[in-house]
């Protein structure tokens, strides 16, 4: 009983040595690599946005190397298909980019919220929603990978 007791007394003294490691949407090492390396806010604010450009074209690339994938490995005709040419990989792919298409959609208006807490007329509006669109890229990347296009 003195044990639960200790811990639960623990818990609320020392609550982050109880909880998952605290992730934050607008934390990274993007983020921190910018501000330590441009004393400008402006350069600093430059230099995320150029991250984050360079993030959303993986994105593009990570989802069209996907496509190639999806319908290399998967050239087998549809069952009962009224279009003999259509393969599995066609209807895989065009479910795929329109899914692609919903979460960029989702990826701007999420990030947008996010900036939007702190205002559009402050120095960290744009950093904020470049840095919430790389980390969004790098968790939605995993989740890609995760359907094993390349025949893995």
């Amino acid at each position: 009983m003195k044990k639960i007791v200790l811990k639960v007394i623990l818990m609320t003294l020392v609550p982050s040595a109880y909880s998952a490691e605290k992730l934050d949407i607008i934390a990274g090492p993007e983020t921190d690599n910018c501000w330590r390396n441009n004393a400008d806010r402006g350069k600093a604010s430059e230099c995320l946005h150029a991250l984050s450009d360079k993030s959303n074209k993986d994105m593009d690339e990570l989802i069209a190397v996907t496509v190639r994938q999806i319908k290399e490995n998967n050239s087998g005709p549809v069952y009962k298909g009224k279009d003999p040419q259509q393969t599995i990989g066609d209807v895989f792919s065009n479910f795929f980019l329109e899914s692609q298409t919903s979460w960029k959609e989702y990826r701007k208006n999420f990030c947008l919220g996010v900036g939007s807490q702190i205002g559009e007329d402050t120095y960290d509006y744009w950093p904020y929603i470049y840095q919430c669109q790389i980390n969004l890229n790098k968790r939605h990347a995993e989740e890609i990978k995760m359907i094993h296009a390349d025949g893995d």
